[in-house]
């Protein structure tokens, strides 16, 4: 298997539209993917594993929510821990 590899652009908290203004462009010059990841890859972090799951023809991510450990009961009650990223991939439409 091909490890994905670690999307190393920009991951900004702002709006989509915010990013364009910013940038003077429109928000049509862009294709938006969603991008959401529970829990993560082994041995990585939820922010590495975020990171992988980013298109690699991305030029930015927008909308960057880190949506905290959510907790409950596993099988065995015991608490455990998952935690939630998600965000908006912005990839430039070809002209």
């Amino acid at each position: 298997m091909v490890e994905k590899k670690l999307f190393t652009g920009e991951m900004i908290n702002a709006s989509a539209s915010e990013y364009c203004a910013s940038m003077g462009t429109e928000l049509s010059d862009y294709e938006l993917r969603g991008v959401f990841i529970k829990g993560g890859y082994s041995g990585s972090t939820i922010f590495e594993s975020f990171r992988r799951d980013v298109p690699p023809e991305a030029e930015v991510v927008t909308d960057v929510r880190y949506l905290g450990t959510v907790t409950g009961e596993s099988f065995f009650y015991a608490a455990r821990r998952l935690e939630v990223m998600i965000g908006t991939a912005l990839i430039r439409r070809k002209p």
